[in-house]
């Protein structure tokens, strides 16, 4: 095994161990277990996930703001909050494990001031 696959498996075991992976680990699992809540999280993600990935066409405020109306009553459910601040816990570490490979790495992304 390679030095850089040694220490690829070091950090995947390091997040596998993390408070925020076992947290969503957790929650995923008490979510799975009522499938009619996870298909209507999986709908709202679906859902913000067009949102935030549209081209333009859309308001993207009031586009935002009716989503939030619409899924108010939804996101007081305590295990659906719960969820969603679990998977957001653990995208940032994902998102930071993957800017601190970009700032540290001579790696061009085009965009960067």
């Amino acid at each position: 095994m390679s030095r850089m696959d040694e220490a690829m498996q070091e950090l995947v075991d390091a997040i596998k161990f993390s408070e925020e992976y076992i947290r969503y680990q957790d929650i995923k699992n008490r979510v799975h277990n009522q499938p009619q809540l996870e298909q209507q999280i999986h709908a709202f993600r679906h859902k913000n996930y067009l949102l935030q990935n549209s081209d333009g066409n859309v308001d993207l405020y009031d586009a935002t703001d009716k989503m939030e109306q619409e899924y108010r009553e939804f996101r007081k459910n305590p295990l659906v909050a719960e969820y969603l601040a679990a998977e957001n816990a653990f995208c940032r570490v994902v998102q930071k494990v993957n800017w601190t490979l970009i700032e540290e790495l001579d790696f061009e992304v085009g965009f960067e001031e």
